[in-house]
C-alpha cells in the first residue's frame, strides 16, 4: 500500500507562515490567504465556504477553520487517511509524525508530548502567542494552529 504524507519541512513551513500572520484575522481573511499563499480551494456547501488542501490530493483535502472574527485555529490533514490499520500503516504514520516532529524541535524547541486517547500530540508555543501541535492518531496525521486569539480564548475558558 501506498499512502501520502506531507514532507516535515513542507508542514514546518506552513506553521511557520501562519505564525507569522498578522493576527487577528478573519475568517475570510485566512481563507484568502491560504488560496494565496498555497493555492487551496475554497468550495461553497449550502451558502458556507469551506476551506480545501486540494493541493496535497490527501484522501480527506478539508481544512477546519475554528471561528469567525477572529479566527482561533485552523486544522488539516497532513497525511492520508488510513481506512485499514495494519503494522505496514502503522509504522508509516509513526515515522512521518516523528520526522515532523524533529523538524519542528529543530525550528522551535523542544515540543511538549502528551497522549489523548490514543492520539499522540505534540506542540509548542509560537512567539506570535500562537500554538503550533502535530498529531498521530491510528488513521492519520493533522497539524493545527492555534491563533494568539484561540489560545487566549482556551485560557479564559480553562483549557
Amino acid at each position: 500500500m501506498s499512502w501520502k504524507v506531507m514532507p516535515a519541512a513542507e508542514v514546518c513551513d506552513l506553521m511557520d507562515f501562519w505564525a507569522a500572520a498578522p493576527w487577528p484575522l478573519s475568517r475570510d481573511e485566512v481563507l484568502r490567504l491560504a488560496v494565496d499563499r498555497f493555492g487551496w480551494t475554497i468550495d461553497e456547501e449550502d451558502g458556507t465556504s469551506y476551506l480545501m488542501n486540494t493541493v496535497s490530493n490527501f484522501t480527506v483535502p478539508d481544512v477546519s477553520t475554528i471561528g469567525e472574527n477572529p479566527l482561533s485555529y485552523l486544522t488539516l490533514r497532513i497525511s492520508d487517511v488510513i481506512r485499514d490499520v495494519s503494522p505496514e500503516s502503522t509504522a508509516f504514520l509513526g515515522d512521518s509524525f516523528t520526522l515532523a516532529v524533529r523538524e519542528g524541535e529543530r525550528r522551535w524547541g523542544t515540543a511538549s508530548l502528551r497522549d489523548v486517547k490514543g492520539t499522540t500530540i505534540a506542540s509548542w508555543s509560537s512567539a506570535s502567542g500562537g500554538r503550533i501541535s502535530f498529531s498521530r492518531a491510528p488513521k492519520s496525521l493533522a497539524a493545527r494552529f492555534e491563533t494568539p486569539q484561540g489560545v487566549a480564548l482556551d485560557q479564559r475558558l480553562g483549557r
